[in-house]
């Protein structure tokens, strides 16, 4: 699904701190090869609308994010480890 020209490329700016008991809920549109990713709580939702192209993006996005996440608490190890206490 291609934006049209006369949508802006964004509509709003949402924070959302997913945590385990964060309902999230997909529902697939096969025909339209999109798909529905909802977050609820108890302060509101976020939907993301995603064709099939965002949701591979999206997985890149969080790959990376957890591989720098687990790299720079690897690096704040060894850095404990070798700090002037140890």
């Amino acid at each position: 699904m291609t934006r049209p020209d006369y949508l802006p490329t964004s509509t709003v700016s949402v924070n959302l701190h997913v945590y385990e008991t964060t309902p999230v809920q997909t529902v697939a549109y096969p025909n339209e090869d999109r798909v529905t990713v909802a977050a609820s709580g108890s302060g509101g939702s976020v939907t993301l609308y995603l064709n099939r192209p965002d949701i591979a993006r999206l997985r890149r996005v969080l790959e990376q994010a957890e591989h720098e996440l687990t790299e720079r608490q690897r690096a704040s190890e060894v850095r404990s480890i070798r700090g002037p206490a140890a």
